[in-house]
């Protein structure tokens, strides 16, 4: 009973509460004196000044595929309505009252919208939205979360700052009826609230500029036009993490090359790297948009790959010469850069400048003799008798090929495998052997220095565009 009693006295005390403000009111709206539709001037012909400023409160996404961005602002204006003026110095009824808050469905307010909007914004209105003071000026502050277009130069990606504008103007009026200005007070221009922050993006500088354009709709009519910049500096740690795992694998690829380059492993485990690099790559590019120009994070990854195969290539190339031992591989060598050698004269005991008729088979006939008395000179240090027999003759390329059971009955080791491609070489070819795999250790080594002196400066170069 008792609760009924003071929730009936506190409802009828609500009924007569306030009745300056119930006054003022009367007095402002009553008897359809104001009619909101209606620019709030006296002379027509004037236009009446609005001037505008925004406090950012966070960022609410930044969609980079769709380049779009959506801010949580608060736009506040404010403007003189001469309609909405009082003087409490004749009435005792409005001496308490220096301001009230109205809403926007009572008053005129200017048609000031996001121009660049990609969607509707999403607002939310606070209580006490627009304040109306004694003189007629009022504020008004609009919050919400407006969604606009920001086209992204990503030349220096994942180092790069972006610019975002956001535009805001009258749909109807020129500048001969409504006069939109920035804030004469410059901090409430562009007010970057404390509160503000963003997992990947900071605000790194924000401009306002008062422009004029022209539309289509009006030629002869110049409407003002209140553009708002922000510039956006991206954390880059995220992209750092995978660029240097990627500049890890690359120094892996380095090692390897350190290997010999006889070693089959030496290739086939370089040939992973530039795969796992490309994987890495992937897992970045649904991060941004696809754009007609190299990215530095284009660049890194590019510089990355193309070194790693490099050293993927080079390990094969030299893999394969110098186990793939082919005469015509040699002879096609000798006939592009003919060779300058100094011929063995000694090997076969013979003077080849004077004995320019002999035939290969006497050649060969003359590398059996040899052979024949180095068997005997051991044979005879050991107190053994060894017989000789000379073998069925198979010349090539001037030489005596021995076959196998040769070899067995006379008790024969070769210095080399039995199926070394060397043995069906010349002595020419030998020599060009020996050339080609010093020149290959020569390049390889080459590369081995180079190639990451080359590949570390270019990264220098990359980093360098971080702040």
């Amino acid at each position: 009973m008792r609760n009924l009693l003071l929730i009936f006295l506190s409802l009828f005390s609500g009924i007569n509460a306030n009745p300056e403000e119930r006054n003022l009111r009367d007095y402002l709206f009553g008897s359809n004196r104001y009619n909101k539709n209606v620019r709030p001037i006296l002379n027509y012909s004037q236009a009446i000044e609005v001037q505008q400023g925004i406090a950012v409160q966070t960022l609410e996404s930044f969609d980079q595929i769709d380049e779009t961005l959506s801010l949580n602002l608060w736009i506040r204006s404010n403007w003189q309505d001469e309609y909405l003026r009082w003087d409490n110095s004749n009435n005792t009824d409005l001496l308490k009252l220096d301001f009230i808050s109205v809403s926007e469905r009572e008053i005129w307010t200017p048609d000031t919208e996001l121009l660049n909007a990609a969607t509707t914004p999403e607002i939310y209105l606070l209580q006490g939205g627009i304040n109306l003071y004694q003189d007629g000026s009022i504020l008004y502050s609009k919050p919400g979360i407006y969604k606009s277009s920001c086209t992204l130069n990503l030349e220096e990606f994942p180092f790069d700052k972006q610019n975002c504008t956001i535009q805001i103007g009258s749909w109807i009026y020129s500048d001969r009826f409504l006069n939109l200005i920035p804030n004469n007070v410059i901090e409430k221009q562009i007010d970057v609230l404390s509160s503000f922050s963003h997992s990947e993006w900071s605000v790194y500088d924000v401009e306002v500029r008062h422009l004029k354009e022209v539309r289509d709709c009006c030629p002869n009519e110049e409407f003002d036009l209140l553009t708002y910049s922000f510039i956006f500096s991206r954390y880059a740690h995220y992209y750092k993490i995978s660029m240097g795992m990627t500049i890890t694998l690359v120094v892996v690829s380095f090692i390897i090359t350190l290997m010999s380059p006889s070693n089959v492993s030496r290739t086939s485990t370089a040939v992973f790297i530039p795969l796992t690099i490309l994987a890495l790559q992937l897992t970045i590019a649904n991060k941004i948009p696809v754009v007609g120009y190299y990215t530095l994070m284009d660049q890194f990854f590019l510089c990355c790959f193309v070194t790693s195969m490099i050293c993927s290539i080079e390990s094969g190339l030299v893999y394969a010469i110098i186990t793939t031992k082919s005469v015509r591989f040699y002879n096609f060598l000798d006939s592009i850069f003919n060779f300058k050698l100094e011929e063995d004269k000694d090997i076969i005991g013979l003077d080849t400048e004077t004995d320019t008729d002999i035939t290969e088979e006497q050649i060969a006939l003359d590398e059996f003799k040899i052979v024949e008395k180095a068997l005997e000179d051991v044979a005879e240090s050991d107190n053994v008798k060894m017989s000789l027999t000379m073998p069925q003759q198979r010349i090539k390329n001037g030489h005596l090929k021995y076959n196998d059971s040769f070899l067995r009955n006379n008790n024969i080791k070769k210095v080399i495998n039995y199926d070394d491609k060397r043995l069906v070489f010349t002595e020419r070819q030998e020599k060009i052997d020996i050339i080609v795999n010093d020149y290959i250790s020569l390049i390889d080594n080459i590369i081995r220095i180079i190639l990451p002196i080359v590949f570390f400066s270019y990264i220098i170069y990359i980093f360098s565009f971080e702040e």
